[in-house]
This record gives C-alpha cells, structure tokens and sequence, in this order.
C-alpha cells in the first residue's frame, strides 16, 4: 500500500473514534508521557495542539503548565517552516494555518534554533509510525524540516495503537522519533 493511501486509512480510522474514547486514549498517552524520564527532565516542551483526530494534547499541556515546564506549540509559516512560540494557557491559542490552533505570533516568545538544548522535548503528532520510530505526517515536512534543522534529541511520537504498523517506507529526508507512546503497551 502506498504512503498517500495508507495516511487517508488512518486518518479516517482516527476520525470514527467517538469523543469519548478518542479522550479516553489520549489521557492514556499523556500519562504514559509523563511518566518518561525525558518528560521528567525537559525543561521545554513543544507539543501540537490536536486537529483532525489526532491525539489530543490539551489535558498534557495543561499538566505541563503545572509542572513549570516552558511550553512551544508550532506555527505552520511561509515556506513551509515550522516555528514554535511559547505559550502560557492553552486558551491563548487561535486559529491558524489549516485550521489548527496556533499560538499568537509574537516574535520574543519565538523558540529560537539556538535555544533548543538536551533537556528539550517535542511532542510529535503523524498519521503513522512504525516500530522503528519513522512516521508519516500529512506529507508537506513541516516537522522533518524542523527536527532536522534543530537536532532535538528527544522526539516522540503520540499515536493509539492502531497508527503503529510494523514498516513504512521513507525518504532519505524523513526524521524518526526516539520513542512512541501510544495507548497499549
């Protein structure tokens, strides 16, 4: 099965979840996330704000925000650059490109590459991932070009079980995570 094919499958499959169990498997992977050591040590956070079914990610940001972690959620700019902005309350977010939440775009609370350090963690979202660690995202890069132009050590993916699949076929490009938490064990 093709990339494209196998991207649509899965987000279709995301979108039957019903609410109800879709926050059910979500609360599951943010406290398994939590959990991790490298949860535990990262003094910064970027994490997405869910859209189209994805993991939900409010519940962890929130606890982030409690723990003094400093949270980054993304913004989708011109050129297909992905940029993340510090946020404070997750009802701060608005609107954005493709219809997901976005931070406001104020240049000083721009995570700059410079800043990016061992203790940083990010929190990616994909349609797919496979028992490697590589994933498929909604196939315009954004996040392989972030990952590969800040080298974060600590990338994991959030996924419910039925996004991991045993082996997906890559470009040379494409950024693998260091982990994948789902909802199984």
């Amino acid at each position: 099965m093709d990339n494209n094919t196998l991207r649509q499958q899965m987000i279709q499959k995301r979108l039957l979840l019903s609410s109800e169990e879709r926050l059910r498997r979500s609360d599951l992977i943010a406290d398994r996330v939590c959990e991790l050591e490298e949860y535990r040590n990262a003094d910064k956070l970027l994490i997405y704000a869910d859209h189209n079914g994805e993991v939900a990610t409010d519940r962890l940001i929130r606890m982030a925000l409690l723990a003094g972690k400093e949270i980054y959620m993304p913004v989708c700019e011109t050129g297909l650059r992905l940029e993340f902005y510090r946020v404070f309350d997750i009802d701060e977010l608005l609107p954005g490109a493709y219809g997901i939440r976005e931070p406001l775009r104020i240049e000083y609370l721009r995570l700059s590459d410079e800043a990016v350090n061992d203790n940083t963690l990010c929190i990616v979202p994909g349609t797919v991932f496979d028992k490697a660690g590589n994933r498929l995202g909604y196939g315009k890069g954004y996040y392989d070009r972030y990952l590969g132009r800040t080298h974060i050590k600590h990338r994991i993916g959030a996924a419910y079980d039925f996004q991991i699949t045993d082996k997906l076929s890559l470009k040379a490009h494409d950024i693998p995570m260091t982990a994948i938490i789902s909802d199984t064990e």
